[in-house]
């Protein structure tokens, strides 16, 4: 019986039994043989057999003859699926067309011929099994097209094209090829200013530039967004012209830049001489020709080159022995001391680390820390140099020196390390050690990664009583950001981001003003990289007395600094003399050019306020010139009217204004609020602001706040816009008896707009729906449909028909296909965008069999 049941299967419903011995006879050799003798017990029989590969079905039977049994099996999703050939002895044509339009898919008569008989069912076996192939082709296809595909740009990923251009390559070999790699500049920065959802749509535009340009030139060549920001392209050698290229990239990406956000393409070129080197290779040499001139202001794109190759093989050779060298000690840190310059006593030191290699040297920091960034090794590199440091500090401990802090390095990978805190208390605990002598230092470039996570992090630490340094303040974009949003203990600030120019009357002043805003939050700055005493002088006059540089000492070995602990004063913390009072910074706060300068540096509208509790009254310190733009105000006429600035707002306004620095004072957060104001001097209608405000200092009732204003009228207007038009829509949407639904023929028919119904209509909820087909209506549609529903839509976009209206399956959230009617309409709006309105009415069944 196994063996039997292993065969197709073949159901023969007669109920004339010589007809079934006759039949069974002809196909009992080959096929397992199911018999029915009416057609109730067909549709039980079709119930109980796993797997019916061909049911021969009788026209006349008791109970229910073979059109019934076609009907009812045409109510459900498998029965339907299942080969039928029905079996007459009447020859009438009507009665055959009449099984045909049952469902039927072939009519044989009575009396049979064996050898015809067996050789249709066949043909029809062979036809059904071709059919599930192709589909599970399809599928296939399908699934392989969304592997392939990156989903933000739309154009291949990176494996898909490694893959397919070592395709292309094998596929033309005497043909010459040359790879091309760009980046957008400063994309982060890009998602910090708009967010990332804005970044995911410029991302999409380029994505849609490459699928024109593509189409567009006839050559051989393949497309990605390889990973992040970075795109390739490898195109035939044969006419390329690289200045051809970087006008083309450059005249599309101008049409994207804002007035605060512009791009230079750069170009990595790599020509494949070698067509059967992995296609990862050759992208990593186009991205070190692109790397070659990040930072060149004339140059536009580079040739990879020998000289490149011999920087690769450096680079190579360094990652091949970097895990050895970590567990052979060859890493071994050096202190750099730190010193407060009022007094001369040693405050602390910075651990650096240096790469004591037994052939080569000393490698410096600059050769190896960018590699280990890139390929995430900084982590465990900064986990050892922390260990030594705790060895350091417990060996002096236990020896009775004396000690100071000792700063180490937190690389911008280590802050998404989940285990951070875990790891660096495990540390102190493992060698007993207080948690002030280990300070931990993140670079200010950090927050352009990720401002959260570098927040939550810092706070973290923070909360366990570890001491946060930013370093390198001042080199990033975001300074007074992050000023105002990380709480950290100390700010580094480097001497070299203003260079030798320190003494200019502007840069002096940014500096200036730099270290007084820090000073009015109470916060300790300590300038690294001073190198005389010129420097440290000038420091010193603007109270910067905490300082780091070759002025004082290079970064030494371990026994120099030993000897230096034994003859150094020692000033192992800072107390609140150090701080000057917040009275005297009042100069920070006063309508200063120096303060004005400082937040002039910084992006958007802002300014520094004092705030009355008990008067309500607000009166400007400083304000930058984007805010007085926005405003449309002049210094002049602000001083004309006291300062005061709530003279700018009115009635309901000035209230949510005065709200938002009360929230401020009572929380201790940031604050913000969404006011209406009309523009001096430049429009008389009313524009919409977002005022954001952060407590700085508070004496008395009087409070000193950092205010950000942003000008939202155009995003405010565009949203009062569409909630009234959601409004309109819904009202029509509900008047309406069927559901309604709105697709976007500029996408992969991408779901504009649909009501509460359509979900409800195949058992989804909205959510679930749009989670199913919001990028592509065109998949909730049978298979078996779609194709002649897709053609239908595209002929309403072409313009060749104004309407459509179609029948089709449409698949439910149980795996089950219901009929409806699609009755849809072009339109087009002002900006050429084409969008189908269709109504969407279910086909009911009888006895409510779903499909």
């Amino acid at each position: 019986m196994d063996e039997e049941m292993n065969r197709k299967t073949i159901l023969i419903a007669d109920d004339a039994e010589p007809n079934r011995l006759l039949l069974k006879k002809i196909f009992g050799g080959e096929y397992y043989v199911a018999e029915a003798v009416n057609g109730l017990e067909v549709l039980e029989k079709l119930r109980q057999l796993p797997n019916v590969a061909v049911l021969i079905l009788d026209i006349m039977m008791p109970q229910m003859d073979g059109f019934g049994v076609l009907e009812a099996m045409q109510k459900d999703e498998y029965f339907r699926t299942i080969p039928t050939v029905m079996i007459t002895a009447n020859n009438e044509e009507d009665i055959q067309i009449r099984a045909l339009s049952y469902g039927a898919t072939d009519i044989m008569t009575k009396p049979f011929n064996p050898q015809i008989i067996l050789h249709r069912i066949k043909n029809i076996m062979a036809r059904k099994e071709s059919e599930r192939l192709a589909e599970q082709n399809r599928a296939y296809e399908l699934e392989l097209r969304l592997m392939d595909t990156d989903e933000k740009s739309g154009l291949f990923n990176k494996n898909a094209f490694h893959r397919y251009t070592a395709k292309m390559l094998r596929k033309y070999p005497r043909k010459k090829f040359v790879l091309v790699r760009w980046d957008i500049d400063n994309f982060k920065v890009y998602n910090d200013w708009f967010g990332t959802e804005a970044g995911d749509k410029y991302l999409k535009k380029i994505g849609i530039f490459f699928q024109k340009y593509q189409q567009k030139d006839a050559g051989i060549k393949t497309y990605a967004r390889y990973d992040a920001d970075h795109f390739v392209c490898c195109r035939e050698a044969d006419g390329f012209e690289a200045e051809e290229i970087t006008r083309v990239i450059d005249d599309y990406m101008a049409q994207l830049k804002t007035l605060d956000f512009e791009y230079t393409p750069r170009l990595g070129l790599y020509l494949i001489t070698d067509p059967t080197l992995d296609v990862a290779l050759m992208c990593d040499r186009a991205l070190l020709a692109l790397r070659s001139i990040k930072d060149s202001y004339g140059k536009r794109y580079a040739w990879f080159d020998d000289s490149m190759r011999e920087a690769m093989l450096e680079q190579q050779e360094i990652l091949n022995e970097m895990e050895f060298a970590l567990k052979d000690g060859q890493f071994v840190p050096y202190l750099q001391p730190q010193y407060n310059y009022e007094n001369g006593k040693l405050i602390g030191a910075e651990a650096l680390v240096r790469w004591e290699h037994p052939r080569k040297g000393a490698i410096l920091p600059s050769k190896f820390i960018p590699l280990f960034e890139r390929n995430g090794f900084v982590s465990r590199l900064d986990e050892y140099m922390w260990e030594q440091v705790c060895i350091l500090l417990k060996k002096w401990k236990d020896e009775g020196r004396p000690l100071v802090p000792i700063s180490v390095n937190v690389s911008r990978r280590d802050i998404y390390n989940p285990h951070l805190v875990e790891n660096i208390l495990a540390l102190l605990r493992k060698y007993n050690l207080n948690h002030e002598l280990l300070h931990l230092e993140i670079t200010e470039s950090a927050y352009t990664q990720n401002a959260e996570q570098l927040v939550n992090t810092v706070n973290l630490l923070r909360n366990h009583g570890l001491e946060v340094h930013m370093d390198d303040f001042g080199s990033g974009y975001s300074s007074l950001n992050m000023l105002q949003n990380v709480p950290v203990d100390i700010l580094k600030l480097d001497m070299k981001f203003l260079g030798n120019d320190y003494k200019n009357e502007r840069s002096g002043n940014v500096l200036n003003a730099v270290v007084r805003m820090a000073t009015a939050l109470k916060l300790p700055v300590l300038a690294e990289g001073v190198e005389t005493r010129e420097q440290a002088d000038f420091l010193k006059s603007i109270g910067c007395l905490l300082m780091q540089g070759y002025f004082f000492s290079r970064p030494i070995k371990i026994e120099k600094y030993e000897e230096l602990l034994e003859n150094a004063q020692i000033d192992p913390g800072l107390t609140e003399s150090f701080m000057e009072s917040f009275e005297n910074s009042i100069d920070l706060l006063s309508f200063s050019t120096q303060s004005t300068l400082l937040l002039n540096c910084f992006v958007g509208g802002a300014a520094i306020v004092e705030y009355d509790s008990e008067n309500k009254a607000l009166v400007a310190f400083q304000i930058n010139d984007l805010l007085l733009e926005e405003t449309g105000l002049t210094r002049t006429e602000i001083m004309e009217k006291g300062k005061g600035i709530f003279d700018y707002y009115n009635g309901a306004n000035k209230r949510l204004a005065i709200s938002m620095f009360d929230e401020a004072i009572k929380t201790g957060n940031q604050a913000s609020c969404e006011v209406m104001a009309k523009p001096e001097k430049r429009s008389n209608e009313y524009q919409w602001f977002k005022l954001r405000a952060r407590l700085l200092a508070t004496k008395t009732h009087n409070h000193f706040f950092y205010v950000t204003i942003e000008n939202i009228t155009e995003v405010k207007q565009m949203s009062m816009k569409k909630e009234k038009a959601v409004e309109w829509l819904t009202a029509i949407v509900n008047s309406v008896a069927d559901e309604v639904l709105v697709l976007d023929m500029a996408e992969k028919m991408h779901i504009y707009y649909s009501d509460e119904g359509m979900a409800e209509l195949f058992g989804y909820t909205k959510n679930d729906f749009k989670a199913c087909f919001d990028d592509n209506y065109f998949l909730s549609i049978h298979p078996e449909d779609r194709g002649d529903v897709e053609e239908s839509f595209q002929q309403l976009k072409t313009g060749e028909k104004l309407a459509e209206s179609k029948t089709c399956r449409q698949i439910c959230k149980n795996g089950s296909w219901r009929l409806v009617k699609i009755t849809g309409r072009s339109i087009q709006t002002k900006q050429k965008q084409f969008y189908v309105c269709a109504l969407v009415e279910a086909v009911e069944m009888p006895n409510e069999m779903s499909f």
